[in-house]
Order: C-alpha cells, then structure tokens, then sequence
C-alpha cells in the first residue's frame, strides 16, 4: 500500500481502541521557540531527574516533577508554574514571537530553525489550542519568513489518554537528551505531516517512555531506482524507548528509516517490519547479506543508543550525557552500529545561582547525511532532518566532523538573560569520502532577552566563519508574548 493509505490505517485502528480508563491527552512544552523558558526546563529535568530522553515533553508528566523543587528551588517552580498556567484553560494562545532579521553575509541556516536562514527579514510563529474534552486537543501553529514562507508546526489534533497519545499532523520530534542538536532528528528542517504513538505517563517502576512516528517528507528529487532517478515523497519512521534504571540514570533507543518515495514509492506493512527486524538483510544487499537484488533496498536507516545521568557534585547537581549513534550496520551485523557519532556532553544548571554551563564534544565518522538511494541526502525541504551541521556541508559529501560547543547563560534581576554559545567544528575525511577543501569553522551566537512594560524583548547576533572560510554576520530583534 501506499505510504499516505499506511498512514489513515493506523490512525484508523489507534482511534477505534478503547481509551484508557481515568486518563487524559496531554499538551506539549514548546520546542526551539523559547529558549529562556526552555532553559529553565533543563534545569528541572537535571535537578529532578525527570525521566524523559526526548522531546516535545508533555506537560502532564512534567507538572508531576515540578513539586519536588517547590522548596529547594522557588524561584524555578514559580518561572516555570506561571508559564504553564496558559495552558489550564479550554484554549488560548501559547506562543506568539515577530523577529526582524539584518545580515551582510552568505547565507547560513539557523541552528535549529525549521528552514530559517541568515537571508530571511522577518518570521512570524505562533502557537494556539483548544481543548473541547480531557481526551481531544486541537492544536494550532506555524511560522511564516518572506525566505521560507509557510511552516506548519505545532499544527496537530491530539486524542487518546496517559498511556496512548495519538498526535496526526505537523508534530516535531526531537530524539536526543542533547539540548543544542540531535543526530537522528531535530528541528534543523520543516516538520513532517505524520503521525504518532506515545505515553504521556511513564509506564511501570522503570518509568518506560515510547514514541512511534510514521511521516511522508516533502517532494524531492533524486530518488534512485532501477538505475534511474525519480521525484516523490519518501516516508519517514522514528522509534524511541527509554527506560529509567535508577532515579538517576536514563537510557534510551532510538530509530529513523528513510524510505519508499518516487519508483520506491510503495511501502507494505511487512517491508516496513521486516527492516526493523532485520535491518542487514533490507538495506545492505551483497556481501554476507541476504539480500541480492540492490533495487529492493528498504532505503536509510539510523540508530542511537543515549544515556543521560542526573548526579551531584557536593550540592551542585548536574547531567552527564553519552550518545553513540549509528548511520549503517557494520560487518552485516544487525547488532553493530556502523559510520558511528560519538557525542559527550555536561550540563551543569547551576554553576552559580544565576549562570548555567552546558559543554558538549562530539566525533562524527563519515557517510552521515548522504545516501546513495537518496541524491537530496538525509533532509526535508532543503535541509538536514537531524544535527545542523548537516546543513554545512555539501549534500553528496559522504564526510563525518568534530564537533566542539560550549553554552552559558547568565540570569539578571532584572528579568533579563544573557545567552552565549560557541561551536567549532573542523570536518573529517576518510576513504576518499570528498575532495578536503573545508577549513575548521567558527560560530559565535549571543542572546540577550529582558521584560520591558510586560512584553519580552530580544536582541540576537549571529557570527563567525563558515566550512568555507566565508565570514557571516547577522543581527535581529524579537517580540514574544
């Protein structure tokens, strides 16, 4: 069948089961809109241990953690109390930001901006929902950039209870415990039209969280078949499972398949279990694989093993983070990661009481984001669906990085914050993977928001030196409700 009749079959099927008993559909914290809100977030999760290794975070389980640092940290359950209380009534608007953008450079993506670069003026994104029952949740939301145009996240209707959330349309999907990227997928490019499976209440002492994602990508070209390429809409399949071993450390698996999409276009049920089960035998044809004919490929597949622990440093509570990613199989074994990611990070909430400090060093091997069924690479609209700096390289650069990044924010009284970010990134080759012509990269991003008559207010500067040695430069002011 195809991949658009998979999707209305699923939907079908989850909506005709019966809900479960005394529990209700829950909405989500923003993602990549909020920083400032976003941080504080992190800094409960850290504190709290929140068991969670994705996101959006669904409020309802968050909410059952923010009691626990009522009276340790007041300043940080009423931050984060009063921005939830938007959404304890039938509906309203969540989320309202304008951002005038001036650059004098190249183009450059924004990290984490849905498609949005240093080329666009303005933006405009929005939130709003009503919820009619305590099982139903519509959601409404967007960007518009004269760049860009039109994005449909956080367009969504939600039903089901605690334990099955189903979410059918522009819902993002964020698999990573890592704050500034997430090598699987972020929100680098526009979201997807799609559906999802998950539980807003962790399931039994282990605290087992899941997500089940199944989306159809935008239009693209260079879909390879039979020797030949073609245009069309490849699907898209995430998966997630956590699980918390001790109340301070969370682990996780993660998977995303790129698939079907022109001549490829059709999918069945079976070929989409049987790359689950046996991921050798559906992607890699030849050698010790049971797989002969290269036209019946499966397509891309990527997987992630994440571990994030929540631990304290005398009274100094902080998360250490781990992620081994995975682009292929190795040696045609389903078990071995292959072109691997190796990411270590540390976030520390409070290095005083009002500055924070987030350090992440990732090894990226090469072949990550490039395909040979997929000329357009591992993206959605033009850009990368998983870490930013996919969107630095060139598409068919078969080449992996090392990537350094270091945070930090500062609180005033004021009702004012400081964020600075820097990364460094220098790429690496190996077995011809691309001609070396790139040089280490710079970028240097600096955020600066203050309360001024009620109404937030930001000023954002975005520099550095690219890949290519090109100096870029961009400066814009934000209004957020």
């Amino acid at each position: 069948m195809k991949f658009s009749f998979l999707l209305s079959a699923i939907f079908a099927a989850v909506v005709a089961a019966p809900m479960t008993v005394n529990a209700a559909v829950s909405p989500y914290l923003p993602l990549k809109q909020n920083s400032a809100f976003e941080l504080e977030v992190d800094r409960l999760v850290t504190i709290t241990g929140y068991p969670v290794l994705k996101k959006p975070y669904h409020i309802a389980s968050l909410v059952s953690y923010l009691d626990k640092v009522k009276s340790s940290h007041p300043a940080l359950y009423q931050r984060i109390n009063r921005y939830i209380e938007r959404y304890k009534t039938t509906a309203g608007v969540t989320h309202f930001q304008s951002q005038l953008r001036l650059s004098n450079s190249n183009e450059k993506s924004l990290h984490n901006a849905r498609g949005v670069t240093t080329e666009s003026r303005f933006d405009v994104q929005a939130t709003a929902f009503w919820q009619p029952n305590e099982y139903v949740i519509f959601n409404a939301g967007g960007g518009y950039s004269d760049e860009e145009k039109f994005s449909g996240h956080g367009s969504f209707v939600s039903v089901g209870g605690s334990y099955l959330q189903l979410d059918l349309g522009y819902r993002e999907h964020w698999l990573s415990p890592l704050q500034g990227s997430s090598q699987l997928v972020s929100t680098q490019a526009k979201p997807m039209l799609g559906l999802t499976l998950s539980n807003v209440e962790p399931i039994t002492d282990w605290n087992i969280m899941y997500e089940l994602g199944f989306g159809e990508l935008e239009s693209v070209d260079g879909i390879v078949f039979d020797g030949e390429t073609s245009r069309g809409k490849p699907g898209h399949l995430t998966m997630h499972l956590s699980a918390q071993l001790t109340d301070w450390w969370t682990v996780s698996g993660n998977r995303t398949m790129q698939f079907g999409g022109g001549a490829r276009g059709r999918v069945s049920l079976s070929d989409v279990w049987q790359a689950i089960i046996d991921p050798v035998s559906s992607d890699n044809c030849g050698g010790a694989s049971d797989l002969i004919d290269c036209n019946k490929e499966f397509g891309n597949q990527q997987a992630s093993i994440a571990s994030r622990m929540d631990l304290d440093w005398g009274e100094n509570p902080y998360s250490l983070i781990v992620e081994i990613a995975g682009e292929d199989t190795n040696d045609f074994k389903a078990y071995k990661l292959g072109n691997k990611a190796y990411t270590v990070g540390v976030f520390i909430p409070y290095l005083s009481p009002t500055e924070s400090l987030n350090v992440t060093a990732q090894y990226i091997e090469d072949a990550w984001y490039s395909h040979h069924l997929y000329q357009k690479g591992y993206s959605n609209d033009g850009h990368v669906i998983g870490h930013w700096w996919g969107d630095e390289k060139r598409v068919n650069d078969g080449i992996g990085a090392k990537v350094f990044s270091v945070g930090y924010s500062k609180d005033f009284e004021s009702n004012s914050q400081l964020r600075l970010e820097y990364h460094t990134i220098k790429n690496e080759y190996s077995e011809s993977t691309a001609i070396p012509n790139y040089e280490r990269g710079h970028y240097l991003k600096a955020d600066y928001q203050w309360v001024y008559r009620g109404q937030f207010l930001g000023l954002h500067w975005y520099a550095g030196k690219d890949l290519y040695g090109d100096s870029f430069n961009s400066i814009s002011f934000s209004k957020q409700w």
